[in-house]
């Protein structure tokens, strides 16, 4: 508990030695008894011209501040004592009643009575009244100070408030002046950031500490109105992250002010504060709107919730002017954010037509090198392939073997079945014979008419004469029916093949050597068709 009593003495310390008024500091004690000892209600009366009357009050509505101090209502929902009570109340008690502990401290000043403080904390608290005793001496001093100054009376009051006003006057533009630098200095920091977010950061933090403003908030609006937190600042004066924040845009003073009359900023003075929508005190609250031309995008929020300090005469300039500076980063951001989404779209629209480019070119090509009737190699990829083959053939020694095929009696077939039936034939024949043989760097194409080709390359004569033996076999295999006059025997298609191997050199060119080949198809055909031949050795 001691530990704690200490915490809550040095927190109080620290703020109470920023405060400017008698109010604000009894918010910030009010707020820290409820953060520390979870103080459900407190009231704090005074003697005020002969009269207890109540100066400070915490209940369900939040924090009350009375100044002059207001009569005590007997209607309270935390009615506690009577006027009376107090009169001759002189030390310090507690009370328990069947909710809370109530916990009485009079405040005295050169041991006289000039107030009570009254809290109220759970049941199983152990806060004493000895531990508030620290408490009850600040605010002895500060509510005798503050009585003292509304009570003086200075028949020189004319004089030294022109005197104060002349001061002040100097003071101000040496602020002015100051503030403008640091205005300049925070654009020149947003100018350098590229990120909304951690612009919006640096907009709210530097703007509290170079502008002295207690708290910021920046909220931003979307196209269905919503208006949307960004970053904002705590009851401590800390920025913090609020981009959860959602709500659509409050029926308020400041929205009427600034956004249906289009005005810049809306202030108001001695006005209720808030955090996370509950009040936690009074004071100044400033609204800068935030515009695109004469489309409003968000808000700039400020208050003095923290040190109760007074808003000069030039912050309405300097927050206009600030809110201005803001608007333009969050334009220029989003203009970024729009370019950099358009050239990623044209970008991925860019890639999308190449690669649907890219894949009509390798359709194209495929198609360019695939015979459109029988869907296998055409001729141009036969001339290609078997001249880089004869190449290498050449260089490396390699025997190299070429097939020519030609379907026997095709002109008939056409003639009597017609040519539909024809093509499918070629069809079912290159489909059959595609796959005889499969081995890699072979080449079964379609030369021309009914005429097809088969390239091995690196095979020698008895491969060559095996693939037309197995050639010949698919066929007899595959029994296309012939349409023959007679009807003894039932006659099949049936193809003839010129065979021959060379191992290529200067002596003999290709167009001898597919020569000799052709010479073989036509020696086939010749005696009798259905049958190979291969071109004899002594040839080679």
């Amino acid at each position: 508990m001691n530990e704690q009593i200490a915490v809550f003495y040095q927190t109080v310390t620290k703020q109470c030695s920023n405060a400017h008024s008698l109010r604000t500091i009894c918010e910030l004690v009010c707020r820290n008894l409820i953060q520390s000892f979870s103080v459900n209600h407190l009231q704090l009366i005074i003697k005020y011209n002969n009269e207890w009357n109540l100066l400070l009050e915490l209940n369900s509505k939040g924090i009350q501040y009375y100044f002059p101090p207001a009569i005590i209502p007997t209607t309270n929902e935390h009615y506690y004592k009577t006027v009376h009570y107090y009169n001759n109340k002189t030390e310090a008690s507690i009370d328990i009643l069947p909710n809370y502990r109530y916990i009485l401290i009079p405040l005295k000043h050169h041991s006289a009575i000039i107030g009570h403080l009254t809290i109220a904390v759970p049941l199983e608290s152990n806060l004493q009244p000895k531990h508030l005793t620290i408490l009850a001496a600040l605010l002895s001093a500060e509510i005798t100070t503050e009585l003292i100054k509304k009570s003086t009376k200075n028949h020189n009051i004319g004089r030294i408030n022109a005197e104060k006003a002349l001061l002040s006057s100097k003071e101000q533009q040496k602020s002015l002046l100051s503030y403008l630098q640091n205005m300049h200095d925070i654009s020149f920091q947003l100018w350098r950031n590229n990120i909304m977010e951690d612009m919006l950061f640096i907009a709210v933090e530097e703007g509290k500490k170079r502008l002295n403003i207690d708290r910021m908030a920046i909220f931003l609006f979307d196209e269905q109105k919503q208006m949307h937190g960004t970053f904002g600042t705590d009851i401590n004066g800390k920025t913090v992250d609020e981009f959860y924040f959602k709500s659509a845009i409050p029926d308020q003073w400041y929205a009427a002010n600034t956004l249906n009359d289009k005005e810049y900023i809306a202030f108001q003075e001695n006005t209720p504060l808030y955090h996370d929508l509950k009040q936690i005190g009074f004071g100044w609250s400033a609204y800068i709107a935030l515009w695109d031309e004469d489309t409003p995008i968000g808000w700039i929020a400020c208050d003095n919730l923290i040190t109760g300090q007074p808003l000069r005469n030039y912050h309405h300039q300097l927050l206009k002017q600030y809110g201005f500076i803001i608007s333009q980063h969050i334009l220029r951001l989003r203009a970024a954010d729009k370019l950099i989404k358009l050239n990623h779209n044209l970008e991925q629209r860019v890639q999308s037509r190449t690669k649907a480019l890219n894949q009509a070119n390798e359709q194209l090509q495929k198609l360019s090198r695939i015979d459109a009737l029988t869907n296998i190699a055409n001729r141009r990829v036969f001339d290609e392939t078997v001249m880089t083959e004869w190449c290498r053939a050449n260089r490396l020694g390699l025997p190299l073997s070429l097939l020519i095929l030609d379907i026997d009696n095709f002109k008939t077939y056409n003639d009597k079945l017609g040519h539909a039936a024809g093509d499918q034939c070629l069809k079912t024949i290159a489909s059959a014979l595609s796959k005889v043989e499969r081995r890699a760097g072979t080449l079964f194409a379609r030369y021309g008419g009914e005429e097809f080709v088969l390239l091995l390359p690196g095979q020698d004569q008895p491969a060559a004469i095996n693939n037309a033996q197995r050639l010949l076999n698919a066929m007899h295999n595959l029994a296309l029916p012939f349409p023959s006059e007679s009807k003894k025997d039932k006659a099949i298609m049936t193809v003839s093949i010129g065979v021959s191997t060379i191992i290529p050199s200067q002596t003999i060119t290709y167009d001898e050597f597919f020569k000799d080949v052709d010479n073989a198809l036509y020696q086939a055909k010749a005696e009798g068709k259905d049958c190979f031949r291969v071109l004899l050795p002594e040839l080679i």
